[in-house]
């Protein structure tokens, strides 16, 4: 498991060390918590006596140590962890015991063996506890990203245009409050020319279309199937388990039977489905990709309503997304889409990949370059 620093954890534990003070100690226990099937440290377990306040929390090696006063011997203690089944029995097991060695065992689900309606709220517990350990999985800010930009188009399979730029990204508070209104105050960008990079040189026409990419970081913004306010207007199947980079994950396939605007971000969406993979070890999310179909989007983004009297639109818009995560980061956000304006037949491909994380001399962006040009 990763080691990262859980700084909610952390609070946590100092707040129930506190109230250990003052009080009669009559017993100090010592330990380990291990992953019974691998023996490896379970990091950041929370560790408590059951009705009360006291309590500690693993290191990052696994270890711990908890001071019992005289009036609370008798209560239960647990220990509880992401991705591992609650332990709980008589913290009195445990005195007398110069060390003591907790055993683990990994969550799991056995989604097949249950009925249809059971198995929904199981794919619901793994997205919740998914969009609940968002700020424990992924970076938190300040930070910039650096990655490149890539825009490629074809109109009725004849001409083409191309845009290829490095962007940077300007994220104040990160992951450790997903929200679509923190993302959109938080995260800021600039888009330069890979050819040319000059402070007030950008893309040579039109919209560069970051805003519209950064969307699909439903990570970021706590949204759609993700926001776990709009679980239950989904239809969710567990596709497959796979082992992937030596992690277990769930796959899971998502559906909107009537897509809304909070579910798919798609203002006229008429289809919405996809997949998401989270890893069963920290819930932490791998990928997401779904495909849209939509009666038309405005051209500043597919968010927008379009007035009665707008022109120019695009037509029968249909697009595939695809999210990757990797290293606390979005590692790739791309986006093929196929879409009428004005009589032509139009096929985008727009990606962004990114290249470095900066958490040191973070530049602190002020705007977003929506358009290109001066």
């Amino acid at each position: 498991m990763k080691k990262i620093i859980i700084s909610a954890t952390l609070i946590f534990t100092v707040g129930l060390l506190s109230a250990q003070e003052g009080a009669k100690v009559v017993e100090t226990i010592k330990g380990k918590v291990i992953n019974e099937a691998t023996n490896e440290p379970v990091a950041y377990t929370n560790i408590g006596l059951e009705g009360t306040l006291y309590g500690t929390a693993s290191n990052a090696e696994g270890d711990f140590e908890l001071k019992i006063p005289e009036e609370l011997t008798s209560k239960n203690i647990y220990f509880s962890a992401v991705g591992y089944k609650n332990k709980t029995f008589p913290v009195a097991d445990l005195f007398g015991k110069e060390f003591s060695v907790i055993k683990l065992g990994s969550q799991s689900y056995d989604i097949g063996n249950v009925d249809v309606a059971a198995r929904s709220k199981v794919l619901i517990r793994i997205l919740r506890m998914a969009a609940e350990n968002t700020p424990y999985n992924f970076i938190g800010g300040p930070y910039n990203l650096v990655g490149s930009y890539r825009k490629a188009q074809t109109t009725n399979d004849t001409t083409q245009t191309m845009q290829n730029g490095i962007v940077t990204i300007y994220d104040k508070t990160g992951y450790t409050q997903p929200s679509k209104l923190d993302a959109f105050r938080s995260v800021k960008y600039a888009v330069k020319n890979d050819r040319e990079y000059k402070e007030d040189y950008r893309f040579s026409t039109g919209l560069n279309n970051m805003s519209e990419l950064l969307e699909f970081d439903w990570v970021r913004s706590g949204s759609s199937v993700l926001n776990p306010n709009l679980l239950t207007s989904f239809d969710l199947i567990l596709e497959d388990e796979p082992v992937i980079d030596g992690e277990e994950c769930w796959v899971i396939q998502f559906k909107q039977k009537k897509p809304t605007l909070a579910g798919s971000g798609d203002y006229y969406a008429t289809f919405f489905e996809g997949k998401i993979t989270v890893a069963k070890d920290d819930y932490s999310v791998k990928t997401i990709e779904g495909d849209i179909r939509s009666e038309q989007n405005s051209l500043q983004g597919r968010s927008l309503a379009v007035s009665n009297s707008s022109i120019k639109v695009k037509k029968n818009v249909s697009y595939h997304f695809t999210v990757t995560y990797a290293s606390l980061k979005p590692e790739l956000i791309q986006v093929e889409k196929s879409y009428e304006t004005e009589g032509n037949q139009v096929k985008e491909q727009i990606s962004l990949h990114i290249d470095q994380v900066q958490t040191t001399n973070v530049t602190a962006l002020q705007s977003r370059d929506y358009f290109s040009g001066k």
